[in-house]
């Protein structure tokens, strides 16, 4: 840039700067070189002057991702005479609320925040300068964009699943490859008995993260099963007609000839990570996942549940698990991490939160499994009738390539039979120089006040032992304002202050 150039600071967006500064979830604000066809150097004459500006045209503007996809790069064409330009940026489906708005910027181009699987929109408006006396464009140049990655089909609102995948039987070829269905924004959907994916490699997920689709489970069989990569995204479920024998999802019962074993390990092995992400779940009667039956040896080797929401209403004490792989199944690493999952039955509980097993991770050829839970918020889970234990590992526990964390999270009212850090690890201690355990900053708390002991089991000195004081529970809102757990940032982040 010229050294005899200004550059104006832009107007009205605290966090814009003329800088070249990104700011964490922020916008970066870069100004162009010196022959950008602004009036600031007034001995530099661009020839434009006393005319109204033209827009300028969609096709011109190009956007860039970064080499690690959390920004995007705008850029644009100088206009020669312009004072500036007016840009806002939105999410579409959201274009009430900008993320940014009618920010002057004196360059062309601006760095936004990107995320994934987003509808984007841009306004660019070229203004007029007082010195050239030019005038502003008549309208703004609009741009919609997507980050979503290729959509195959999408389902339209008001579709039985079951029906529709009948109807539209996803294609034998397509076998290794991730299919992504969309849900429209806000539909309405059903699953009326089994969804069985097989080796389908499938992505459901509402086109709009800020309006996400509703799947309702309406039959005793509901149940979405697959034995390949399985994908949820930005979806709310409301599983009230499933029974409390089969999950929400599981396993494949009898995989086809399409599913594919490893002949080294007798495995059906699912390579891809299965995840379920931004999900908001209500009436879940019995298992979130649960394995299928006896002899079907499938082993995930990822299985993620993240920024989610679950809901437990279990009819009775059932003495089975939330996530279930004790009929022939495995799952390698599994995470949940920026989640909650609670129970407000009063009659009604689980004994295990997660039942892993008998196998361990040599028997799929991997070099170890893990355990983690990490910032999420549990709550009544495993408490009644001083029966219930927080999990049960079979066979990882005690093994050298097993791993557990246990960070940042709150368990109120949960396990009650032998206390979370105890049966976290099934009883087993480790060497606190091993490696394999890890425990931060996490909140044990019973009904009655008390908390758990931590025994040999968290020994990292970071338990907090204040009440988390939860909103409301009752009504499923879990913001905290413990001073320590604030402090601390524990638990589901969405329930931080």
């Amino acid at each position: 840039m010229n050294k005899n150039q200004k550059t104006r600071r832009s107007r009205g967006f605290a966090w814009l700067l003329g800088s070249g500064v990104l700011l964490g979830a922020a916008l970066l604000l870069t100004t162009s070189c010196a022959e950008d066809g602004y009036d600031d150097d007034e001995r530099f004459d661009n020839g434009v002057s006393g005319q109204a500006l033209s827009a300028i045209s969609a096709e011109a503007i190009t956007i860039t991702p970064s080499a690690d996809g959390k920004s995007q790069t705008i850029t644009w064409p100088v206009v020669m005479g312009a004072g500036g330009y007016q840009f806002s940026f939105y999410d579409a489906a959201n274009m009430g609320e900008p993320i940014v708005k009618d920010s002057l910027v004196d360059g062309c181009s601006v760095t936004v925040k990107r995320e994934e699987d987003m509808n984007y929109a841009l306004e660019l408006k070229v203004m007029g300068s007082a010195k050239s006396n030019t005038s502003d464009a008549s309208e703004a140049t609009q741009v919609l964009f997507s980050t979503f990655t290729a959509t195959y089909k999408t389902i339209p609102a008001g579709a039985d699943l079951n029906e529709w995948f009948a109807a539209n039987p996803i294609p034998d070829d397509s076998i290794g490859t991730n299919l992504n269905y969309d849900l429209e924004a806000g539909g309405q959907y059903t699953v009326s008995g089994l969804l069985e994916f097989d080796a389908h490699w499938v992505t459901l997920r509402s086109n709009s993260k800020s309006n996400p689709a509703t799947i309702t489970y309406t039959d005793a069989t509901s149940c979405i099963n697959f034995a390949a990569p399985f994908n949820a995204k930005y979806l709310n479920f409301d599983c009230q007609g499933m029974a409390n024998n089969l999950g929400a999802f599981g396993f494949t019962k009898a995989p086809s000839e399409l599913v594919v074993r490893d002949d080294d390990t007798g495995f059906v092995i699912i390579a891809k990570p299965v995840t379920i992400v931004n999900c908001h779940f209500k009436n879940v009667n019995g298992y979130f996942f649960w394995d299928g039956r006896k002899g079907q040896k499938i082993a995930a080797t990822t299985f993620l549940i993240d920024n989610c929401v679950v809901e437990l209403t279990p009819p009775s004490f059932v003495k089975a698990g939330v996530i279930w792989t004790n009929n022939g199944g495995h799952i390698n690493d599994f995470t949940i991490s920026n989640s909650t999952f609670y129970n407000l039955t009063e009659a009604g509980d689980i004994y295990y939160f997660y039942q892993a097993g008998m196998y361990r991770a040599k028997d799929i050829n991997m070099t170890s499994n893990s355990v983690t839970y990490k910032n999420s918020t549990f709550y009544r889970i495993g408490y009644l009738n001083n029966e219930g234990e927080w999990g049960n590992y079979n066979g990882m526990n005690g093994k050298a390539d097993s791993y557990w964390t246990m960070t940042d999270c709150i368990f109120y009212s949960c396990s009650s039979k032998g206390g979370v850090p105890r049966r976290f690890l099934h009883g087993k201690t480790y060497s606190a120089t091993s490696g394999n355990v890890t425990f931060a900053n996490n909140t044990y708390m019973q009904a009655d006040g008390s908390f758990d002991s931590v025994g040999s089991y968290d020994t990292s000195g970071t338990q907090i032992e204040e009440d988390p004081q939860f909103a409301n529970p009752a009504a499923g809102d879990f913001h905290i304002s413990g001073a320590t757990q604030v402090a601390r940032r524990t638990g589901d982040p969405r329930w931080l202050p």
